[in-house]
């Protein structure tokens, strides 16, 4: 079966808008794309980048004034000169340095999720042990 040529033609200009109508949403979904990431660095994104930066820096500078401040009373009231200032200074360091640690480390979708007040998503299932 051969087709007309009018037929042949109307199927090229088919193809033709098709073509264009889809190279029409692709710059349309590129434009949302770029507006949306800058959207993000000016808003909501920058907002919890400075959440999140204040939260670490807060559960860093705490941990070390608690574990100080116990360790200056410690040797107060023992007498022991800074033996617990030193030692508690650098438990409480330490203590700053994991919580820094823990918070670097849960995905960004769960920290979302927490500041939400949603429950936070499982990463995988709990293991409940071999069942027979």
């Amino acid at each position: 079966m051969q087709e007309s040529p009018d037929n042949d033609d109307a199927l090229r200009a088919r193809l033709a808008k098709l073509s264009s109508d889809l190279q029409a949403q692709r710059d349309i979904g590129q434009q949302q794309a770029e507006r949306k990431a800058v959207s993000d660095l000016s808003g909501k994104g920058l907002g919890q980048a400075m959440s999140l930066g204040f939260r670490v820096l807060s559960e860093f500078v705490a941990a070390i004034v608690v574990g100080a401040f116990l360790g200056w009373r410690l040797d107060l009231w023992l007498g022991t000169g800074p033996l617990f200032l030193i030692g508690l200074l650098a438990l409480g360091t330490s203590a700053g340095f994991w919580n820094v640690y823990r918070l670097a480390m849960v995905p960004p979708e769960r920290r979302q999720s927490e500041a939400q007040g949603a429950p936070a998503p499982e990463g995988r299932p709990k293991d409940e042990g071999i069942k027979d």
